[in-house]
């Protein structure tokens, strides 16, 4: 995973251009305020800070990983989450009804269509925007269209945040000011920015008449097993579905306590779910014999912690 340290009197200027050393051409730059500046407050110190551009929720196998419990996260003055948020999914790719096409889709949209009130996601409750204003840890499924290979097999971070612009031109996606837009890839579509590679999911924000989206990025891990799926078949009796819900999860907790790259980070820019990727804490033994820690509905699930902030720093837990 690649991690650039930027200059604090430059932090403005990286969230629009990408993570950039001083003098250097930035970065593909993330879809965060369409060219407009966020307002950003770094905290003072002088000291160097690396902005989080959405892409850090860490390949399992990374070479150079970064210190993920070490550092505190902090609050930059950006906004998080604070309502029910109703979350969309974008089948993209091939995804006909064949067994493996609906079982991997069950898998996933279990989780979401669970996800109100759980432990889990009360901590995001810790996340508070500068009115003391706190996600409120429920989210709604609203499904979405299947769209197969609109922009090809193989897309750009900037096709990403144009697959769903064009389903909600084409009203096959509502806009919706509470929602939360997830392409879900199928496992030949490759996503050349670094899924499988640097990262296995990510991501970030366009706006779109005048009101801004947030959406993400969640490919098949069967694409790169090795490192988004490397504890092999999971619960539900897949590779790619099993471990993708873990990313789905990860996902969804980054977008909702940072969802335009200004609200809760590290100083490293790792979120609060990019700090504890790969960590499951407590497991049980699910009915076909593999590891889970979590229930969602009638079916069993690996997934990763996230870290809940204290006085002290913080740790990857389960539960508050």
């Amino acid at each position: 995973m690649r991690y650039r340290k930027h200059p604090a009197v430059l932090l403005v200027a990286a969230l629009v251009g990408g993570c950039s050393e001083a003098g250097q051409s930035p970065t593909t730059a993330p879809f965060t305020v369409d060219g407009r500046l966020p307002a950003y407050a770094s905290g003072g110190g002088g000291g160097k800070v690396i902005l989080p551009d959405g892409h850090q929720l860490d390949v399992a196998f990374d070479p150079n990983p970064p210190a993920r419990t070490k550092n505190r996260v902090d609050y930059h003055g950006g906004p998080v989450m604070v309502d029910v948020q109703n979350i969309y999914f974008v089948w993209y790719g091939n995804w006909t009804a064949d067994p493996a096409s609906v079982t991997n889709q069950e898998i996933l949209s279990w989780v979401p269509s669970d996800f109100c009130g759980q432990p889990y996601t009360t901590m995001w409750r810790a996340y508070t925007d500068y009115l003391g204003n706190a996600p409120l840890g429920c989210i709604v499924f609203g499904g979405g269209p299947v769209d197969a290979y609109s922009h090809g097999a193989s897309l750009s971070d900037a096709d990403v945040a144009d697959v769903v612009r064009q389903n909600l031109i084409s009203g096959k996606l509502p806009q919706d000011p509470k929602g939360i837009y997830v392409v879900v890839s199928s496992a030949d579509v490759q996503e050349t920015s670094g899924f499988g590679t640097t990262y296995c999911a990510w991501h970030g924000r366009f706006d779109h008449n005048g009101a801004p989206v947030r959406f993400g990025f969640l490919g098949l891990p069967d694409r790169n097993p090795t490192n988004c799926a490397p504890n092999g078949m999971g619960p539900n009796g897949t590779v790619g579905a099993d471990a993708a819900a873990s990313h789905l999860v990860g996902l969804l907790s980054d977008i909702v306590t940072d969802p335009d790259l200004t609200g809760w980070s590290d100083k490293l820019g790792l979120e609060m779910a990019d700090k504890c990727v790969w960590t499951y804490g407590t497991t049980y033994t699910a009915a076909n014999g593999r590891r889970a820690n979590f229930k969602f509905g009638q079916r069993d699930y690996l997934i990763q912690q996230l870290w809940v902030p204290s006085k002290g720093g913080g740790a990857c837990q389960m539960r508050p």
